[in-house]
């Protein structure tokens, strides 16, 4: 899903809803609580609570009290979804290899309370149009067995070392979800043309539409459909540079130009190397090993 930044929602700015929705997802809230987060008045918000009930976008609680209300499926698409300018087939591609490098990235590191299971693309990406509005991924995290017999305990030492770290967290509820938040935010990597859904909740209408599964279940990961080869990039940080000395090429030695010219200029996502799962370094037993 791809907003418009002054498209409207059941006749509110959509960013505003937005960030209601984004801010709600996976919890249960009141008017009250709408009206605490968009700093406005109880009266305004439970007008805009119900607009978007009207519109599909939340939904009343069954069996929970009266006034309790919780996001829909298409609540959580529009809270994921990006006013990015749309981007080049080309570089979407690259956008999702860099996104299964980082998959794997935390498959591997041990200390992450998730793995994932389960990487799907649907939407626009698989369209044959030259411009991709968003790359919307439904994804499954899975709980490492490891730290099931103490997850609670895990779940919030691993909240306790980011929030010494400098994050801030809402209630109780906001730190134990904290280690799912926590990899989805490294998996997305700040690219806002990354839309990620939740496997389980997308599943349901995934399995009459069309979608083509990345990874499952620890597979290697499938490559973007049409992504070229490309060298490694060359190593830079201990580079140390001299006036009488050449500059270092931008291209690795042995890798190919394009006719003898200049690389084509790239994004700025795509200069930002793929960094390590945050795991700490004071020492401290495993569970209180990962921070921000």
């Amino acid at each position: 899903m791809r907003l418009r930044r002054h498209q409207d929602i059941a006749g509110h700015p959509a960013m505003q809803v937005r960030s209601l929705l984004r801010r709600l997802n996976q919890e249960f809230w009141s008017v009250d609580t709408a009206a605490r987060v968009l700093r406005i008045p109880a009266e305004r918000a439970r007008r805009l609570v119900y607009a978007l009930r009207r519109v599909g976008y939340v939904e009343v609680v069954p069996g929970l009290p009266r006034g309790t209300w919780r996001n829909t499926m298409a609540g959580n698409a529009l809270a994921n979804a990006s006013a990015a300018a749309p981007i080049s087939q080309a570089e979407a591609d690259r956008v999702l290899n860099a996104f299964l490098i980082r998959v794997g990235i935390v498959n591997d590191a041990k200390t992450s309370l998730y793995s994932v299971g389960k990487v799907a693309v649907f939407g626009s990406y698989l369209g044959n149009q030259d411009r991709v509005g968003d790359i919307d991924l439904a994804i499954r995290l899975d709980r490492r067995p490891e730290f099931a017999p103490r997850w609670p305990e895990a779940s919030l030492a691993r909240a306790e070392d980011a929030e010494n770290h400098g994050r801030r967290f809402r209630g109780f509820l906001e730190r134990l979800a904290w280690p799912e938040t926590e990899v989805k935010r490294y998996l997305r990597g700040g690219v806002r043309s990354l839309s990620l859904h939740d496997w389980t909740k997308e599943e349901p209408w995934l399995q009459h539409g069309p979608h083509k599964v990345l990874l499952e279940d620890g597979s290697t990961p499938s490559p973007a459909k049409s992504a070229p080869q490309r060298c490694a990039e060359p190593k830079t940080g201990l580079h140390q540079s001299h006036s009488n000395t050449r500059r270092a090429s931008k291209r690795p030695r042995g890798c190919p130009s394009d006719q003898g010219g200049p690389a084509p200029r790239r994004p700025d996502w795509y200069r930002l190397k793929p960094v390590p799962f945050p795991v700490g370094t004071s020492g401290d037993p495993p569970l209180n090993q990962i921070s921000e």
